[in-house]
């Protein structure tokens, strides 16, 4: 009897350690990003690791134009200290929304597409354009999506995950000639290889390339329009964060409009190499281009 007695009360014992570990654990994934800043002051931001828009640095910090920005606009907002993991781009989302970073602070175009999955912040600068990186001289008269579609020896390369991806289709480039690759270094290669004709980038990712002294015979196209179904594309940056914490978003959207009449963006995207045009908003809002997918 005695002993069935402590089995009983063994088993309940187990019931209420594994009750009270349930409510832990979704105590902590309940715990929203604004919570997470109020108690630690710690923010982990998700970057590509590409001049100018989020890089570490050799001093095991990190730098470039949004990290900057986010330091600059999240100060106030409680953040002591802002870490880092540099990833493929296209493990950026999926990062944020298994909680291994707070926030996706890469130079993320706003795309419908994405705004199923996350909530962006109001767009951070001017709308930006992509551009391709060809030969010196550009052979293959390469100036749009366009001119790539209609040459079937070209071959393009692009980075997997990222917006361009979509526009190459949907101007009619077949599968087999674009060629993904997950970062820079791979797809630069590939470049020098001679595997691709040309390689789609961000214009401040592409300006990067082509400053490094050990790139050599190739230019940036121009002129180059991202033209899809008869439509100029026109790009938007901003950080990304999980549906969850739209409140914080939302105190971050106060914060850039605050550091754009103070000059703090400008300041920041010229240091870049960036014109003072590029980091002027252009009045377009997330609202205008997530559509149906804004919350």
């Amino acid at each position: 009897m005695n002993n069935l007695s402590l089995g009983r009360r063994m088993a309940l014992l187990g019931v209420a350690a594994f009750l009270a570990f349930g409510v832990s654990v979704g105590a902590t994934s309940a715990e929203t990003l604004k919570d997470k800043v109020a108690s630690k002051g710690k923010l982990t931001i998700g970057i590509y690791g590409a001049w100018p828009y989020g890089m570490a640095t050799n001093d095991g910090g990190v730098a470039g134009i949004f990290p900057e920005i986010l330091k600059a606009v999240t100060a106030s907002l409680g953040v002591k200290e802002v870490a880092f993991e540099v990833m493929e781009f296209g493990a950026l989302i999926p990062s944020l929304m298994s909680h291994r970073i707070d926030v996706v602070a890469g130079g993320m175009y706003i795309t419908e597409a994405r705004c199923k999955q996350v909530e962006f912040s109001e767009p951070v600068g001017g709308a930006q354009g992509n551009s391709a990186v060809v030969k010196v001289g550009n052979p293959l008269n390469i100036h749009g999506y366009e001119d790539i579609a209609k040459n079937p020896a070209i071959r393009v390369g692009d980075i997997r995950g990222a917006a361009s991806v979509e526009y190459l289709a949907a101007a009619g480039i077949p599968k087999d000639r674009i060629l993904l690759f997950p970062d820079k270094t791979a797809a630069v290669g590939a470049l020098f290889a001679n595997r691709i004709d040309a390689l789609i980038y961000d214009t401040g990712t592409a300006l990067s390339i082509l400053r490094d002294p050990n790139v050599k015979g190739y230019e940036r196209a121009q002129p180059f329009k991202e033209v899809v179904r008869g439509r100029e594309m026109k790009h938007y940056e901003a950080f990304a964060f999980r549906p969850e914490d739209a409140d914080f978003r939302d105190a971050v959207n106060m914060g850039i409009s605050q550091r754009v009449v103070d000059g703090t963006v400008e300041k920041v995207f010229v240091k870049y190499s960036f014109s003072k045009e590029d980091a002027k908003p252009t009045g377009v809002t997330t609202k205008e281009l997530c559509g149906s997918n804004f919350h």
